[in-house]
């Protein structure tokens, strides 16, 4: 929106008016203000004062996140983006390990302080973060069909190709380290949340395994959270 000189906060109007006739039937909606990596910091910094300035229209928004190329700007350079998004109650996410290493997630962990990781498939290669995932109950946002529509499995796995059931989703889940399934976007990977469930039992979950999926999904979505003080622990 930034990038084509729209208005983030009159477009999130728009959003929220359409939203409201659906909200009067039972449906309850959390938003995400979500930056591109590759724009860099100075960008995601309007994205978390258009998520501030917002703030009065909407109890609604949760988070803070932000996809994109994660190969293409040093973390780093983000601390003060996410510090600010902390300080006006935000919680802060961040795609990492998807094509990038397992680095990439330590650094978003470590450094920014983020308590959701988008992807994060290349933890599979890194035992200490695998338990520094599970200890600190941070979820994996895992996208089964993205993840070989991309080419990111495959790459991870340093393969010509990949199947889903050669996923490292199983691995990950039975190390303790909550996993969400997603979706990624569906309107370009052709895939639904129903058939990321059917993607799961292909890689032979047990019925528990996947009724823990669904539970994480309800449990990391933020779902209850309001708009708090800028006091929030960091």
């Amino acid at each position: 929106m930034i990038l084509r000189k729209q208005s983030p906060e009159a477009n999130f109007e728009a959003m929220l008016a359409v939203a409201e006739s659906f909200e009067k039937r039972g449906l309850e909606l959390k938003f995400i203000f979500d930056a591109v990596r590759q724009f860099g910091a100075a960008a995601a910094m309007e994205v978390v004062n258009a998520a501030d300035r917002s703030k009065d229209k909407s109890r609604s928004i949760v988070a803070f996140g932000i996809g994109g190329d994660e190969m293409s700007v040093d973390t780093k350079e983000f601390r003060l983006v996410y510090e600010k998004a902390a300080s006006i109650g935000l919680h802060r996410l961040m795609h990492a390990g998807e094509v990038g290493g397992a680095d990439k997630i330590r650094e978003a962990v470590e450094l920014l302080g983020v308590e959701r990781i988008g992807h994060g498939i290349a933890a599979v290669h890194d035992p200490s973060l695998m338990d520094l995932l599970a200890e600190r109950r941070i979820p994996l946002e895992v996208c089964p069909a993205g993840n070989i529509c991309t080419g990111a499995l495959a790459k991870q796995l340093q393969q010509k190709d990949a199947r889903i059931e050669d996923h490292p989703l199983p691995k990950l889940l039975r190390h303790g380290i909550p996993i969400v399934l997603s979706t990624d976007d569906p309107a370009m990977f052709h895939t639904t949340l129903q058939g990321e469930y059917e993607n799961a039992r292909r890689m032979r979950l047990t019925e528990p395994e996947i009724a823990s999926l669904r539970q994480a999904s309800f449990d990391h979505a933020f779902a209850f959270d309001t708009w708090t003080s800028a006091t929030r622990k960091q």
